[in-house]
């Protein structure tokens, strides 16, 4: 099995357009962020760190109460805007890439059928836009504007290059689409596991491990 620093590796672009081409794109990226940092934190998203070509984030729900930490990513700047940024999922202590079942969100994305009359059905259908890169289940946003959304051979036919001047790519796109998709529809948790045990008359042990959030349905977007 790979070790995590091989997997990062394996998932980055080597630096080929002129370094400082990149970094003064990233620092406009970085300065756009900074500029409304506390709206990004008002709503749960905290810098973590930022250094080129490496901006760090950690996502919160923030709705809730105590605050828990979701997840958290390394958004990678090489070879900016050539190649689109790559989003990797890390451990906000270590900064090691995660595991697909070590995600506290998939980003549900709801897409509504329709009813035989043409009405929107009452229960939307939900996708996800967390896949994983085979065969070390490394987590990625299938989503365009993502590195490792475009370099995915089965999205051969949709290059980056029809979304670079789009929008799509951006520090900001990419902080709204992992809040909208990833944390703002999180409205509690309970646990994954729990073991009652009664070691005595009158008392009670609960043992609880790991923890699933809950989301809330209506407020999972299209």
């Amino acid at each position: 099995m790979a070790d995590p620093q091989s997997i990062s590796q394996a998932i980055n672009s080597r630096q080929t357009v002129d370094p400082e081409v990149s970094r003064a794109k990233f620092e406009r990226e970085l300065g756009n962020f900074k500029q409304v940092e506390t709206h990004y934190r008002e709503r749960g998203i905290i810098l973590l760190r930022a250094s080129f070509p490496d901006i760090l984030l950690a996502f919160t729900a923030a709705r809730m109460r105590p605050l828990m930490t979701v997840f958290a990513v390394k958004i990678n700047f090489t070879n900016y805007d050539l190649e689109a940024p790559s989003v990797q999922f890390i451990d906000p202590l270590t900064e090691a890439p995660v595991k697909l079942n070590q995600l506290g969100s998939f980003m549900p994305r709801k897409a509504p059928g329709t009813g035989t009359a043409g009405q929107t059905q009452a229960a939307p259908n939900i996708s996800y836009l967390i896949q994983a890169h085979q065969p070390h289940q490394i987590p990625f946003v299938c989503l365009p504007g993502v590195r490792e959304y475009h370099h995915h051979p089965y999205h051969s036919n949709d290059p980056w290059f029809s979304h670079r001047r789009m929008g799509e790519g951006t520090l900001g796109f990419l902080i709204d689409q992992l809040h909208q998709y990833g944390t703002h529809p999180i409205n509690g948790y309970c646990p994954q596991s729990f073991n009652v045990q009664q070691p005595a008359p009158g008392v009670v042990q609960v043992q609880s491990q790991g923890l699933i959030f809950t989301i809330d349905i209506a407020s999972v977007p299209l």
